[in-house]
C-alpha cells in the first residue's frame, strides 16, 4: 500500500527582508505591502501539488481557479491563513514542511503553530527555526563574501574588477570618501530587495533627504554598502536550491524586466533571449554558475540556509566600453519570481515566448486591466501547453490593485 504523501503548507510573504530589518514579532507591513501580499497571496500555486495547502488572506474565486485549472495548473487546497490558525484538527493533521516565500521572525512565529505537526527531516533543517545569527545571512555582507570569492577565484577581466564592487560603510564620512573616489555611486540597506532599500547618487552631492535616510538605515540596520554606479544595460539572475547541509542545485538563469530606478517588473520567459546571446556563451554561463555555486558552498550560507535562492546579476559597459559581468550583485533568500518563471517556463509550447508580470493600478483595478487583455489577447493552448496570448496568475475578479501575468507569442503562429 502506498504511504500517503503529507502536504507541505505554502503561504505567499514577499515583505520577509522588511520584517527581518525590523526584526519584531509584532511586525505588521505597511497598507500598500499588505495590499500586495493580499493580492498576490495565491502566486505560491504554482509551486503545489494537489495534496498541499496554500495558506491565502482571501479565498481565490472558483471562476479564476477554472480559468487556472484549464490551463493545466494543478490546484492546491486554499486555506484563509486566520481560520487555518484557529482550526485545531488542521492544526494538529500531520505535514511534511512549512514554506514560507520567505523566512523572518515575525512569519516564524505567525506559523508557529503548525511546527508540531511538521515532519522531524523538515524540523531538522537550519532554517526550521528562527536564529538571531539568521539576520546577517540575508544582509548585502553575506552577498559581498560570495562576490569577493569568486572574483579570486575567476580572475578574469570579463567580470567586474574588484575595484568598484561595493564598500561597507557604517557612518557618512566613509560614503564621503566614496563619493569623492567614484563621483556617482548607489548607497543600499543591508536588508532590503526588488530595487527598494536604495539610493542612486548621480550628482556627486548628498542632498538633506539623502543624509537623513542614510542616518536612518544606519540606525535601524548598522551599516549601509556603497557601490559604483554602472552603465547597466542588462539584469538577469542565477537560481539554486540550497538543502541545508552544505550543497547547491543549480537550477537555471533568468532574465528580468526592471524600471529605471531598477525596480522589478517582471520576468522572461521561454529562455535567454536572443540580444542575451551576444553577450553570455553557454560555456560563460557554466563557468559563472558553476563559479557562483562553489563560492556559496564556501560561505556559512550554505550549512545555514535551506530552500530556494536566487542571485542578481547583471551586464555592463565599463568606460573602455567593454561588456562585463557583475556576478553577484545580491542574494534573495527566499523564493523569487525567477524562480517561478524557470516554473512557467515548463508550461511553455515549443517556440513560444514573452514575459510574466506584476502591475500595480492604484487608481483603478486589475479587473479592469484583465477585461481589456483578454479580449486583445485571447489565451491559447496546443496539446496541453501554453501557446500564445495572456492568463492572469491572481484572481482578476476581486477588486485587486495589484496583479500578476503571463503574456505570451508563438513564433509560428
Amino acid at each position: 500500500m502506498t504511504e500517503k504523501k503529507l502536504p507541505n503548507i505554502y503561504i505567499y510573504n514577499p515583505t520577509c527582508e522588511i520584517a527581518i530589518a525590523n526584526g519584531t514579532l509584532s511586525f505588521f507591513p505597511n497598507k500598500t505591502l499588505s495590499k500586495f501580499e493580499k493580492d498576490l497571496d495565491v502566486l505560491p500555486l504554482c509551486f503545489t501539488d494537489s495534496n498541499d495547502v496554500l495558506l491565502v488572506r482571501q479565498m481565490p474565486d472558483n471562476d479564476f481557479l477554472n480559468q487556472i485549472s484549464a490551463a493545466g495548473i494543478k490546484l492546491p487546497k486554499f486555506k484563509v491563513l486566520e481560520d487555518a490558525l484557529t482550526d485545531d484538527e488542521f492544526v494538529k493533521t500531520d505535514k511534511n514542511s512549512l514554506q514560507a516565500w520567505g523566512w523572518s521572525p515575525r512569519i516564524h512565529h505567525i506559523l508557529k503553530p503548525f511546527k508540531t505537526s511538521c515532519s522531524s527531516e523538515y524540523l531538522a533543517q537550519p532554517n526550521a527555526y528562527w536564529k538571531d545569527e539568521h539576520r546577517d545571512l540575508y544582509g548585502r555582507e553575506t552577498a559581498l563574501k560570495v562576490l569577493k570569492t569568486f572574483l579570486n577565484n575567476h580572475p578574469d577581466d570579463i567580470y567586474i574588477d574588484q575595484s568598484q564592487i561595493a564598500r561597507v560603510c557604517t557612518n557618512i564620512q566613509e560614503i564621503e570618501v566614496l563619493i569623492e573616489e567614484w563621483k556617482q555611486l548607489v548607497i543600499k540597506a543591508p536588508l532590503s530587495s526588488s530595487g527598494r532599500g536604495l539610493q542612486v547618487l548621480r550628482y556627486s552631492h548628498l542632498n538633506d533627504s539623502i543624509t537623513q535616510w542614510i542616518n536612518g538605515t544606519l540606525e535601524a540596520q548598522d551599516y549601509l554598502t556603497v557601490e559604483a554606479l554602472l552603465d547597466k544595460k542588462y539584469d538577469f539572475s542565477l537560481q539554486y536550491h540550497c538543502d541545508g547541509k552544505g550543497k547547491l542545485s543549480y537550477m537555471g538563469p533568468g532574465f528580468f524586466l526592471t524600471s529605471s530606478n531598477g525596480q522589478y517588473e517582471g520576468n522572461i520567459l521561454g529562455g535567454m533571449p536572443e540580444y542575451f546571446k551576444a553577450y553570455l556563451s553557454d560555456a560563460q554561463m557554466d563557468e559563472l554558475s558553476n563559479g557562483i555555486k562553489s563560492a556559496m558552498e564556501e560561505s556559512d550560507l550554505a550549512t545555514n540556509y535551506c530552500g530556494y535562492l536566487g542571485i542578481d546579476c547583471l551586464l555592463f559597459e565599463d568606460k573602455s566600453g567593454k561588456m562585463r559581468i557583475q556576478p553577484c550583485v545580491e542574494i534573495n533568500l527566499r523564493y523569487n519570481m525567477g524562480t517561478l518563471a524557470l516554473i512557467l517556463d515548463e508550461y511553455l509550447a515549443p517556440n513560444t515566448s514573452g514575459a510574466f508580470k506584476m502591475i500595480f493600478k492604484p487608481k483603478s483595478t486589475f479587473d479592469e486591466f484583465h477585461k481589456e487583455m483578454e479580449k486583445k489577447h485571447p489565451f491559447k493552448m496546443k496539446d496541453g501547453k501554453w501557446l500564445k496570448g495572456y492568463l492572469p496568475l491572481v484572481s482578476p475578479y476581486q477588486n485587486k490593485n495589484f496583479g500578476a501575468y503571463i503574456l505570451l507569442e508563438n513564433t509560428e503562429e
